[in-house]
């Protein structure tokens, strides 16, 4: 014995679409027969589903007759309303169907300010020339007060833990050295030693020592003993503040991609952090955020960009990977800027 379905919201709960369906080509092709041939099913299923469908309603739907069926007022009724749900639903797959597949919509991206500002910026003027209905949005952290709105689709950091939903990959080993301007050299003159950069003004960055197994025990010493005459949380106002004579800082090795008037002192490098992408699973069934990760992957190409290699690359061989672009090269960049001036 089944049980009663008096209670609408109850019935609610164990109609199914697919009686409702199957019902609706019943109405409209006039048999049982018609209907099965329609929806390749056999008429012994049609049969049965129609009597689950009048018990859930409490209602006969239909009488057989020897030209077919035909519907009762209870049956009008169900094959109008069948047929509305119909429409609203070749409504709904018009309206969003493929969207995750769409190359259009907002893309919210997280990322340090100095990665946004100095390799995702010079680079979005071609990527929204080639996507124009992707919008990007890009949220450095630097205003929690004042996030960007809806969640985070894709996010690049040095972080080492990962949320739980969410999938992690290595993206670019940033290589960090000493660097100052030719300026501030020509002023306080080079530091020889590790030891005599300590009495030199430093600029940090107060994250400096993310990934602490990648940075060398030196670094660290040398950290401890000199002075901070600027820290900031801001990589731009960081390496802004360098550039412009202000002291001694750790500066990713891409520095002179961007200014290459900058001079990297004669030490190794003081740490190698990886920087990470990461997003949920779900992420990769839409069109737009694919799309989006995969600019993210030609940013960080190793093959292209040496300084993003795992190993470290000084910058005076950079000019020997040939297959970088022109573009990226210190020699380039000094000429560029040269005519510009």
């Amino acid at each position: 014995m089944h049980e009663s379905a008096n209670d609408a919201d109850d019935l609610w709960r164990r109609l199914d679409w697919n009686d409702v369906r199957t019902f609706l080509a019943v109405a409209e092709s006039g048999s049982l027969n018609a209907a099965a041939r329609l929806l390749g099913m056999t008429q012994p299923t049609i049969s049965r589903r129609m009597e689950e469908l009048e018990y859930r309603l409490g209602a006969s739907l239909f009488l057989r007759s020897p030209r077919g069926i035909v519907l009762t007022e209870a049956g009008e009724s169900v094959r109008d309303l069948a047929a509305s749900m119909a429409r609203f639903g070749h409504s709904i797959v018009k309206s969003v169907g493929g969207k995750d597949d769409a190359f259009t919509g907002r893309v919210r991206l997280a990322a340090p300010d100095g990665l946004a500002s100095y390799v995702l910026m010079p680079a979005l003027a071609d990527f929204q020339m080639a996507n124009p209905g992707i919008t990007v949005s890009v949220d450095c952290g630097l205003w929690p007060d004042s996030p960007l709105e809806g969640e985070v689709d894709l996010t690049l950091s040095l972080s080492e833990s990962t949320p739980g939903d969410c999938l992690s990959m290595p993206i670019a080993t940033l290589h960090y050295a000493l660097f100052a301007s030719k300026e501030y050299l020509k002023l306080y003159g080079a530091p020889r030693s590790l030891a005599e950069a300590a009495d030199h003004r430093w600029v940090r960055h107060a994250s400096q020592g993310v990934q602490p197994n990648t940075w060398h025990p030196k670094a660290f010493a040398v950290g401890e003993l000199a002075g901070q005459h600027l820290v900031s949380n801001s990589s731009a106002a960081t390496f802004q503040a360098v550039r412009h004579g202000a002291g001694i800082a750790s500066l990713p090795t891409y520095a002179l991609t961007i200014d290459p008037e900058l001079e990297m002192l004669d030490f190794e490098p003081v740490a190698h952090p990886v920087l990470y992408l990461r997003h949920r699973p779900a992420a990769e069934r839409q069109g737009r955020i694919k799309r989006v990760k995969e600019w993210l992957l030609s940013l960080f190409d190793p093959t292209e960009q040496p300084w993003f290699r795992d190993e470290f690359i000084h910058p005076r061989d950079f000019h020997a990977y040939a297959r970088i672009p022109t573009r990226y090269l210190p020699e380039n960049r000094r000429q560029a800027g040269s005519t510009r001036s």
